[in-house]
């Protein structure tokens, strides 16, 4: 499934929802579907990649990386 058949899958199945009044029911459904997991799965991936990335760099002494750590830390990232 390409990404822009589940993007008309998502907003179908929003607009469906709105118009019946049953949004929490579907948007349930929406995260249950095995392509939201796919997608949730691969953010994941590439946000503790990125952390890596930027830890490496702040070991390196990296000023911008380790403002950018501190600011996250703060935010309970």
């Amino acid at each position: 499934m390409t990404n822009k058949e589940i993007v008309k899958e998502f907003l179908g199945k929003i607009i469906r929802a709105v118009g019946k009044k049953k949004g929490q029911a579907a948007a349930k459904q929406l995260l249950q579907s095995p392509e939201m997991k796919k997608l949730a799965a691969q953010s994941a991936k590439i946000a503790n990649d990125v952390r890596k990335d930027m830890e490496k760099k702040a070991a390196g002494g990296d000023d911008v990386a380790n403002a950018t750590l501190d600011i996250l830390k703060k935010m309970g990232y």
